[in-house]
């Protein structure tokens, strides 16, 4: 559910593969072909390059292996010395382009011209993006594969088993599946976790990346179940994101954040707490309002994962599986919201809340035409660690307007200053009298010119 930057000095999109373009010219004489990684920050590629006329042309291109609408490819382009063998050598600076997950999987090959014209290119290497400073270990059954460092095997058989766990639940109980391996990156506490990715909150304490089949977490140290859940709750993000994968649609994060939820089980004391209040006080949150993302505020953000929850169970208990799984499914063929909801239950967004109010017991939905205060809403594919910081970040409140043609302005108009108006008066009666006196001046002139001729 994230999406990656590649370093924006020329992105290509090609519909054929890295070994598809390779083949395509002749085989290139290329020594000491490798990449050194400076986890989580660069990636370093460098070679030996030789061909039998004067090299002119150098280009690296390169990416990460994920799942995406088409091939993309990154170009760099190296400094050297033109000659029949070049050294080269460029880097992927991560805190430039934005980083990527631990275990993704990089690609590279080398496309170069000598002066004759004559185009070489490598063959393509790969290598995984993770840090070599923690003694992985893996453990895998059928398409998921665990790795963890630092503790013993049956801490990993039992992360193990969650994830298949997560991987029976979400096949029953929305028909959501996997064909492709899925990597579990287990770290065994949070802060080595939040090392190991650039630019991601402090409080992230699980996270999921669908397009790369990866899922990265740390462990609480105190609380196994929450632990297995994390898995769970992570490893259904990726299901989804592999079920409804498409360049057009999307999956509200109701509905996301709900499944994930749901493949836990039943909610903690707590959140089943803060749930039943919020319905004894007619505080819940509208479904529309979650359709985007969450609040920042802890307890807003504790209050949509519940409501999210409830509004997934109710569709699941009521009507089935097998609807969930359509509905999935019209989401993945971009239909909008109301529209899948329509087409699947007979209803739209704001019908849907009203059987869910009336199911759980709660007051009937608010219609209102007046603007709505809303908090910012955020991105939420996470799990925040257990005894997380709260959140510092406090979103600044936001109107939605009913109408966009009601919010017309009357302009208004400042009158200048005093003192401006004085002094252009003062210009004004000066000019008056200097006219007046000239024009006086003229009439006695013509005066005394006629008496003289008539004398």
């Amino acid at each position: 559910m994230r999406i990656k930057f590649l370093p924006l000095l020329a992105l290509v999109i090609l519909i054929l593969s890295p070994t598809q373009m390779a083949a395509a010219a002749p085989l290139a004489d290329v020594a000491n072909d490798k990449v050194v990684l400076n986890f989580p920050e660069t990636a370093t590629f460098s070679a030996q390059l030789t061909a039998s006329a004067t090299i002119n042309s150098v280009t690296l291109e390169y990416g990460n292996e994920q799942q995406t609408c088409g091939q993309v490819v990154a170009n760099a382009f190296p400094q050297f010395t033109p000659s029949s063998s070049v050294s080269v050598e460029w880097t992927w600076d991560m805190r430039q382009s934005g980083s990527l997950p631990p275990g993704a999987s990089l690609w590279w090959h080398w496309r170069y011209t000598d002066e004759t014209g004559q185009e070489y290119v490598s063959d393509v290497q790969h290598a995984t993006w993770l840090d070599d400073q923690h003694p992985w270990q893996t453990l895998s059954s059928g398409n998921l594969r665990l790795h963890w460092y630092n503790k013993d095997q049956t801490f990993a058989q039992t992360m193990l088993d969650a994830g298949l766990e997560a991987l029976r639940r979400n096949e029953q109980q929305a028909g959501l599946t996997t064909d492709t391996p899925v990597d579990i990156y287990v770290y065994p506490n949070y802060t080595d976790m939040q090392d190991a990715i650039l630019y991601e909150p402090s409080w992230t304490g699980g996270q999921a990346f669908p397009e790369d089949n990866i899922v990265i977490m740390g462990i609480s140290g105190s609380d196994a179940t929450w632990d297995k859940n994390t898995v769970i709750h992570e490893l259904t993000h990726v299901l989804i994101g592999h079920f409804t994968f498409s360049c057009l649609g999307t999956v509200p994060a109701w509905l996301n954040e709900g499944l994930a939820m749901f493949s836990e089980g039943r909610l903690d004391p707590d959140m089943q707490s803060q749930l039943d209040q919020a319905i004894r006080n007619d505080t819940l949150m509208s479904v529309r309002s979650l359709n985007g993302g969450f609040s920042e505020l802890p307890d807003k953000a504790n209050l949509s994962y519940s409501v999210s929850y409830s509004i997934t169970k109710f569709l699941i208990d009521t009507y089935g599986q097998q609807k969930m799984t359509q509905l999935l499914t019209d989401l993945r063929d971009a239909k909008p919201i109301d529209d899948a909801l329509r087409d699947v239950y007979g209803f739209d967004t704001d019908g849907l809340e009203d059987a869910w109010r009336q199911a759980i017991g709660a007051a009937p939905r608010a219609v209102s035409a007046q603007p709505t205060a809303q908090p910012t809403p955020t991105h939420v594919p996470t799990i925040v660690p257990v005894g997380g910081v709260p959140l510092a970040v406090t979103p600044t409140p936001y109107v939605v307007p009913t109408s966009s043609f009601n919010q017309t302005q009357t302009p208004t108009r400042s009158a200048p200053p005093l003192a401006l108006t004085i002094v252009l008066a003062c210009f004004c009666v000066t000019i008056l009298l200097i006219f007046g006196v000239l024009v006086l001046g003229l009439v006695l002139r013509s005066q005394k010119s006629q008496g003289g001729k008539n004398g």
